[in-house]
């Protein structure tokens, strides 16, 4: 207890010291505890089923000339799963299949319900993946009209009373009756879901899907044990060759595999690049809040010294005074943690949307080993590197002044800041300009003052509503497609005349001035009039080696689903449309004209947008309150889609602000402690002749041969680092190494600044007090 009291007397005599390294030590924690443990949440995906390892998926991959495509289609065909059980009953258990294909809006007392995350599956699925039936018979989802909702989304719709009975709208087009209630699913998982619904609904409205058409459908296998993965893979192509013909021309077929569902997200090279991502940041700031602490006890060492001296005079050992350091850097983080929590709870909401999961899902039980070690690494190593400096203070020094200044020890954990602050710098830099670049980067047609929304139900009525719309002072036009310009299209196969396919085609159908009302540029042609005729991208042409004869081609798709018998020719070419954004390479794209298969609203404001919108949708809700019809802008379209880059530009740019913080905060007071140090030597060149830019230079020059090579070696793997990050991106490029040298040129400017600004002072002091003082 002797121990502690010293310790605690020692903390009150240096406050404002130990508020500096409170607050190096909490932003350091903070940042590092939150990446540390979110890396732990997502390394442990699909954990929180019954014995997941003896879960299986079965996926799909093209392989032309003996090339494997890059990544699995996680999406199959429906009568794989019962087809593959009966194929292998001595492996599989049972079988499911489950789509999130359709995500429609459900409604409760004519309510729009938020946060929904709907997922159609069979009867057996929640058998299959291993969850937990609290209420009810999953069999009743058989029956289209019925739902099961998780434990917390069946009391956030109805409290405390018993959901079992409750009806739900779909789209205002038809009601389900919660028939049971099921285990939470927490985010880390690829098949999030808080409302199950019947296979039967979804087949309802697109159909039922069939071997080699509508690969949509998740299928899951619970196995007899979990080795069993690898003895099906050695036989599971040959089964699915049982009942489909898995070749796509001469060169070219579909290869399908299983997989333990707990390692599918991992299987992903953009998961595992953006994890690494995370941990090098997390450790980049966890380590140099750690080397500021240490350098602040170490710029402190000659102040404490007498008092050291002292103890070790009344009989204290030199583990004594390491235990005493140790207190007290235990102190400190205690406090740091408890400013940890105190932050993560006042700026939950913000901390939750930055890393995209709950923070009661990533702090469970089973993860608290890692905010634990990372706590008691941090103890650790910042008490025991200076404590075990100051134990080794000689006894006499409570005789005489301490002068050892640790100044290689001091520039050492300066040089590793500076490389720490310049790497997240070039890393913020990157990711600022590419999420701008996303967002501002043509995607094929005008967004600006453009919304949309999908009806559901009868498309005369959608005739009514277009009217009304149109009717409206605050619209210029509207047009229909089938589908939202941003987002999967119908999909069809473009082969050559002897069958080898060539490409994927995405296409959808279109109405009356469509282009026009969408502000597509024309490249070539004119504009579909007639069904049948439609406008290609100019990656399609490219793809089908067109070259400048495309009007007049022929698209060889089959349509006769659609009733459409006859020919697609090609009329116009447009750019292209990116429609799966920039995380995928550029789509070959085709929009045909037929009024038949459109039933999405694409509707031209005018300014203000936004205020426009809610009044457009106030008036359909009024107007038509059996229409489930909600309009939103493409521009926010465009920042969902692209919300995954948002997400991780604001988790570097916190990491950045904090680290910043740190590290000027460490500068200041080593740029104070060797001022100090120096003064008399500061006063006796000026009492020669020294001029204060003199004084300024020489500690300028000496903070910058710490600085530049630090510096350098932060930027180069700033900008070694971001090339990884950029290669999720197939059609972007990482920035000129220009703009990283400019980065790192304005960090020197910054240091120096800060040098100059803290040694202004003492550089332009009256060098007389100095020496009085000696």
């Amino acid at each position: 207890m002797r121990q502690l009291y010293y310790t605690i007397q020692t903390l009150l005599r240096g406050r404002g010291g130990n508020f500096v390294k409170l607050f190096s030590l909490t932003l350091g924690l903070l940042v590092g505890i939150l990446l540390f443990s979110q890396i732990a949440y997502e390394l442990s995906y699909e954990s929180f089923y019954k014995e997941p390892e003896r879960v299986a998926l079965l996926r799909l991959q093209s392989v032309k000339d003996g090339v494997p495509s890059e990544e699995y289609d996680n999406g199959t065909f429906r009568p794989a799963a019962t087809d593959i059980w009966e194929t292998f009953p001595d492996l599989v258990e049972c079988a499911s299949r489950a789509v999130d294909f359709w995500q429609p809006r459900l409604y409760v007392n004519n309510k729009h319900l938020d946060d929904v995350q709907v997922l159609f599956a069979d009867t057996l699925y929640l058998q299959t993946v291993g969850l937990q039936v609290l209420k009810g018979d999953p069999h009743d989802l058989i029956n289209g009209n019925n739902a099961f909702l998780s434990q917390s989304k069946a009391h956030e719709l109805f409290g405390d009373e018993d959901p079992i009975g409750k009806e739900i709208s779909v789209e205002k087009e038809f009601n389900v009756t919660v028939r049971g209630v099921y285990q939470d699913v927490p985010g880390n998982t690829i098949l999030p879901h808080n409302v199950l619904l019947s296979l039967e609904a979804f087949e309802w409205r697109y159909g039922r899907g069939t071997w080699k058409q509508n690969n949509i459908y998740y299928i899951l296998f619970r196995l007899k044990h979990a080795e069993d993965v690898s003895i099906m893979n050695q036989g599971i192509q040959k089964a699915v060759e049982q009942f489909m013909d898995t070749r796509l021309g001469d060169t070219e077929y579909l290869e399908f595999s299983v997989m333990a569902l707990p390692d599918v997200y991992l299987s992903y090279p953009d998961n595992i690049r953006r994890l690494l991502i995370l941990g090098v940041l997390g450790f980049s700031i966890f380590f140099v809040s750690i080397m500021n602490y240490v350098l602040a006890a170490i710029a402190s060492i000659n102040r404490r010294a007498k008092s050291v001296g002292v103890h070790k005079c009344c009989g204290a050992s030199s583990g004594h005074i390491l235990g005493l350091f140790m207190w007290e850097t235990g102190l400190i983080v205690l406090v740091s943690v408890g400013c940890c929590v105190l932050l993560m709870h006042l700026f939950s909401d913000i901390i939750q949307d930055m890393v995209g999961s709950r923070l009661a899902d990533v702090f469970t039980m089973e993860n608290m080993y890692v905010p634990v070690l990372t706590v008691l690494l941090l103890f650790l190593v910042a008490g025991v590197l200076p404590g075990y400096m100051y134990a080794r203070i000689p006894v006499t020094q409570v005789f005489r002044r301490y002068t050892e200044n640790k100044r290689s020890w001091k520039r050492g954990l300066l040089f590793v800041q500076f490389a720490g602050v310049a790497f997240i710098l070039g890393m913020l830099f990157t990711t600022v300009l590419q999420y701008r670049d996303l967002m501002k980067r043509s995607v094929g047609f005008r967004t600006s003052g453009l919304v949309m929304a999908d009806l559901s139900g009868d498309m005369k009525l959608g005739r009514n509503v277009a009217d009304a719309i149109c009717r409206e002072p605050y619209v210029e036009a509207v047009a229909f497609t089938t589908f939202g310009m941003l987002q999967t299209y119908n999909t069809a196969m473009l082969r050559d005349v002897q069958g080898n396919s060539i490409d994927l085609l995405h296409y959808q159908f279109i109405g009356k001035d469509f282009p026009e009302v969408m502000g597509m540029e024309l490249v070539e042609g004119s504009w579909p009039q007639h069904e049948g005729e439609a406008v290609v991208g100019r990656k399609m042409v490219e793809t089908m080696k067109w070259s400048n004869e495309s009007i007049g081609k022929k698209i060889p798709i089959d349509l006769s689903w659609m009733k459409m018998d006859g020919p697609i020719t090609v009329v116009g070419v447009v750019d292209d449309i990116r429609n799966m954004g920039f995380f995928e390479e550029l789509t070959n794209t085709a929009f045909i004209y037929n009024e038949k298969g459109v039933r999405v609203f694409n509707v031209r404001m005018k300014g203000p947008v936004e205020e426009n919108v809610k009044r457009l949708n106030e008036m359909v809700s009024e107007a038509f309150p059996t229409c489930s019809l909600e309009f939103e802008t493409y521009e926010r379209i465009r920042e969902v889609k692209n919300e995954s880059v948002l997400r991780f530009r604001n988790i570097v740019c916190a990491t950045s602000i904090c680290i910043l913080f740190i590290v000027l905060m460490g500068l200041i007071g080593y740029v104070s402690d060797e001022t100090q140090r120096r003064s008399k030597e500061i006063a006796v060149r000026k009492v020669n002749g020294g001029e204060a830019f003199d004084i300024l230079r020489l500690l300028s020059v000496g903070i910058l041969k710490v600085a530049v090579g630090a510096v350098i070696i932060g930027i180069v793997f700033a900008w070694y680092i971001s090339g990884i990050w950029m290669e999720q991106f197939p059609d972007s490029s990482l920035l000129s190494v220009g703009w990283f040298v400019l980065l790192g040129i304005c960090l020197l400017a910054l240091i120096v600044l800060v040098v100059v600004v803290k040694a202004w002072h003492i550089a332009n002091e009256n060098p007389v007090k100095s020496i009085k003082s000696e």
